[in-house]
């Protein structure tokens, strides 16, 4: 986030009138380069949405203002953490909060950076088999995480209840049974996500219109791996793409200022979350005396594909602000092909 080709894909068929015929893509010039300044901060306390079309930031909130994201698709059962906050969570073997005292024993997942479904925290709070819907009866607890300051936010209890219609049913409380809340949350058609917060106790609708946002910069939680080879949770700074919608190819060969839209055609691409992810930059120094710094890779050119089969080629050219110095300001350069 120069000079290029823009080419035409017209598809007609002619041999049979009961086909209905391709609509022809109109020409068009390439766009200008644009860069961008993403805010945010130092301390990573932004979560930053923008919008490709019109450079936009769609929307700009603290990290810690939500715990929670629930789908809004019709028929989505989906529950997902905010990662971004390095949010973990357990279920317990029992079905009443006065039973579960501690968090001793408990195996605590977060969502896998992918966005694979097979990879969420909740991955089991509701079973539809034959027709039939049942949800868990047992307590989880949810580790809320940290702030971008290190503050906890603290352990919560819930149980999931239900999801009748558009509307999702649990009940939370804190590990000593206070402030037991019965909270539901509608889904939001115009949104791909709504937001629940357990420190307002309400949903909150933080993500813009589905068709407003490209893309966030957030910290988000993702599995790296020591020099062994152990597998360890560990929060990063990057970038997630549209849930679903928007598709990412990584480019290491071509130069930024040349590519076109013809050299996309043979590209891989994919939907993953974290396809852009936080590998753009490198830590340069010794994190051991905390002397370091963060380069971007220039070579590291990223094929954006939106819904509307728009193609944009983005590169990373700074994590720094260009007039204060200051970590935590991703600067991109990019275009519409």
């Amino acid at each position: 986030m120069i000079k290029n080709i823009t080419y035409i894909i017209i598809l007609s068929i002619l041999t049979s009138s009961c086909f209905k015929k391709d609509e022809v893509i109109e020409p068009h010039l390439p766009g200008d380069i644009t860069t961008v300044v993403v805010p945010m901060t130092m301390y990573y306390t932004n979560q930053v949405y923008v919008n490709l079309d019109d450079t936009d930031f769609t929307s700009i909130n603290n990290r810690s203002d939500f715990d929670l994201n629930f789908s809004c698709n019709d028929t989505s059962s989906v529950i997902r953490l905010n990662t971004a906050n390095f949010g973990l969570a357990a279920i317990t073997e029992f079905e009443d909060f006065e039973s579960v005292t501690d968090t001793s024993g408990l195996n605590w997942k977060f969502d896998g950076s992918t966005g694979d479904l097979d990879s969420l925290a909740f991955d089991n709070w509701i079973t539809i088999s034959n027709g039939d819907t049942s949800f868990s009866k047992r307590v989880w607890v949810m580790n809320r995480g940290i702030s971008s300051l290190g503050v906890q936010l603290g352990l919560i209890k819930l149980k999931f209840t239900g999801l009748v219609g558009n509307k999702f049913y649990f009940t939370h409380c804190n590990m000593d049974n206070s402030n037991l809340t019965n909270a539901a949350v509608e889904k939001n058609p115009e949104h791909i996500t709504t937001q629940y917060s357990f420190k307002e106790m309400l949903q909150m609708q933080i993500e813009p219109n589905f068709d407003n946002w490209d893309l966030i910069f957030t910290q988000y939680t993702t599995m790296l791996y020591t020099t062994d080879g152990l597998a360890y949770p560990y929060l990063v700074t990057g970038v997630m793409q549209k849930y679903d919608m928007i598709s990412v190819a990584l480019d290491t060969t071509l130069v930024f200022s040349d590519i076109n839209l013809s050299d996309t055609l043979l590209m891989d691409f994919s939907e993953n979350f974290d396809k852009i992810g936080y590998d753009w930059k490198e830590l340069i120094g010794d994190v051991n005396t905390g002397n370091i710094s963060y380069e971007a890779k220039l070579n590291y050119n990223y094929i954006i594909r939106d819904e509307q089969l728009v193609y944009y080629k983005l590169r990373f050219i700074s994590f720094y602000n260009p007039e204060t110095g200051e970590k935590g300001y991703p600067t991109f350069e990019y275009q519409r092909l």
